[in-house]
Order: C-alpha cells, then sequence, then structure tokens
C-alpha cells in the first residue's frame, strides 16, 4: 500500500485470487469477489484494490464489500491510480485510462511506428507524468508521458517494469534478470 501498512498479492495454485495482509502479522486474509484476479495494484489512499479478472478492471474496498466492475479491459499489463481519479492500465496498444469511478476507458498514449504495447504504467507523485514500458519482453525500453503536454521521452533502452522510489531513484529490469537503479 503506498503507506506501507499492507500488502496485496495474488495467488495461483488452486482458486487464483487476491490475498490482503498486513505487515505487522504474518496472516493474509483472501479478499473477497476477486476470483481470478491478478495484476492488483492500490489506489493512492491505500483504501481500494484495482485488478484485472475476467476481462474486466475491477475495483474493491480493503474493508470488504463487493467487487465494483469499472470497464472492459481486454488483455492488461499493468496499472496505476492516480491521486486525480484516473487509473492507467497497460495493454497490447496504447495506455488506456478511465476514471475510478468506470466508464469507457479512452487512450492516453499512441503508438509509434513498430510498436505493438505500451505497458506497466505507473503515475509520478505530482500525478503529471507516467511512467511506462514500451513494446514486450525485450527488447524493450523505458520511457515518460507528460499529461500536461502529451509529450513521449524515451529514456533507458533495453529496460522493462519502470518504479519510482520517493528517493528520487528509478528502478526497473533488464533482460538477463537484472534490477538497476538510477537517478531521476
Amino acid at each position: 500500500s503506498p503507506d506501507g501498512s499492507r500488502l496485496v498479492y495474488a495467488t495461483q495454485g488452486g482458486t487464483q485470487q487476491l490475498y490482503l495482509r498486513s505487515m505487522d502479522s504474518l496472516e493474509a486474509r483472501p479478499i473477497p469477489g476477486t476470483e481470478g484476479a491478478f495484476n492488483p495494484f492500490f489506489s493512492p489512499d491505500g483504501q481500494w484494490v484495482g485488478f484485472f479478472a475476467g476481462g474486466k478492471l475491477k475495483k474493491v474496498s480493503v474493508n470488504g464489500g463487493a467487487a465494483i466492475a469499472l470497464c472492459d479491459a481486454g488483455t492488461a499489463l499493468g496499472a496505476s491510480w492516480s491521486r486525480q481519479g484516473t487509473i492507467v492500465f497497460g495493454t497490447i496498444g496504447p495506455l488506456m485510462q478511465v476514471s475510478d469511478a468506470g466508464g469507457t476507458p479512452q487512450p492516453l498514449t499512441h503508438l509509434e511506428k513498430g510498436e505493438a504495447a505500451h505497458t506497466w504504467p505507473e503515475f509520478l507523485p505530482d500525478g503529471k507524468a507516467v511512467l511506462f514500458t514500451v513494446g514486450l519482453g525485450f527488447p524493450a525500453r523505458v520511457a515518460v508521458y507528460s499529461l500536461e503536454t502529451g509529450k513521449r521521452s524515451d529514456l533507458i533502452q533495453g529496460a522493462t517494469a519502470p518504479h519510482y522510489l520517493p528517493s528520487g531513484y528509478l528502478v526497473y529490469a533488464q533482460a538477463g534478470g537484472n534490477l538497476m537503479a538510477a537517478p531521476f
């Protein structure tokens, strides 16, 4: 969770579903209504968990209750939730965006010549830009898209799955299983 107090994860044996664990406990509890879920992510306030299941983007409260379908999501490859109430998710295609209240997803980015997918998005803390991966597998590259200008900048070649750390570093994966960090 954003405050580091909880962890959510998807199991893959038996019935696949999401589990929520407080970091001060060794026990995790299943989250009802998340059967078949994958790629979980938290809302900025840590009170909701977004996830994908059955071709839909959904959310569920960490306090319980029914899961809420937000939109069709097809093949979803990562998501991020902004403080401004927007969820961006990766696809075979451009990044898509939808309100955290639901609706019809709209393209955020556009594919350039030779590109097939924009995946693994993450909002930067100010909510004005999104890190993401251009491509599937390797070779891939990390890029950033400005919501203010609509411009994209490619940052790192041969990299995927970017994550911004509050210490000012960008962490990403390289081919061969290397985890890298660079000042950002």
